[in-house]
């Protein structure tokens, strides 16, 4: 028989305060931190599809890029449409992670945000120009990707600890404007 007692009560023994960590210092709780920045990835990666489908990224940066490198872009339409459509799923499992309290789910995510770095950062120091797309390339993604993961690794800690469970969540819940 398997022991279902929580490893940290559900309310008895904590005075019914807190326990887990509150992102940002006050803005919300990690599984609520974890959701939203997955939305806004979903959404953003939706938006880049159909700037791609439609062809109307040549009208806006035609005068940044060269014919070349907008050639590069038509080509290699394929890849990027494949790279997004992965992206796009594993937002939406690491979604589906974060409400069903999976680590190994919520894991993925990270995973993933590290190999879009690594990736940006490989094929943005290819560029000839490197010193003026450094900041597009390497700065800018490096603190997307921490302020990313940071929520995603406390939410994983959580959940290992006990913290964060369906049990605890009434206990843990914490937004500053979404409740």
């Amino acid at each position: 028989m398997v022991d279902q007692t929580p490893l940290i009560p559900t309310e008895s023994g904590t005075g019914g305060r807190k326990l887990g960590h509150t992102i940002c210092g006050c803005c919300c709780d990690s599984k609520r931190a974890v959701q939203i920045f997955n939305v806004i990835s979903i959404i953003f990666t939706v938006i880049y599809m159909i700037i791609l489908s439609t062809g109307r990224y040549e009208e806006h940066v035609q005068d940044e890029l060269t014919d070349k490198e907008v050639q590069e872009l038509i080509n290699n339409y394929p890849y990027y449409m494949t790279a997004y459509g992965i992206g796009l799923a594993v937002h939406l499992l690491v979604l589906c992670g974060a409400s069903m309290y999976s680590r190994c789910l919520v894991s993925l995510g990270v995973i993933y945000a590290l190999f879009e770095l690594a990736n940006m950062i490989y094929f943005g120091t290819q560029n000839e120009d490197i010193n003026n797309w450094i900041y597009v390339y390497i700065v800018s993604p490096v603190i997307w990707t921490s302020i990313f993961v940071y929520p995603h690794a406390v939410f994983i800690s959580e959940v290992g600890k006990g913290i964060m469970r369906p049990e605890t969540y009434a206990r843990e819940r914490a937004s500053c404007c979404c409740v």
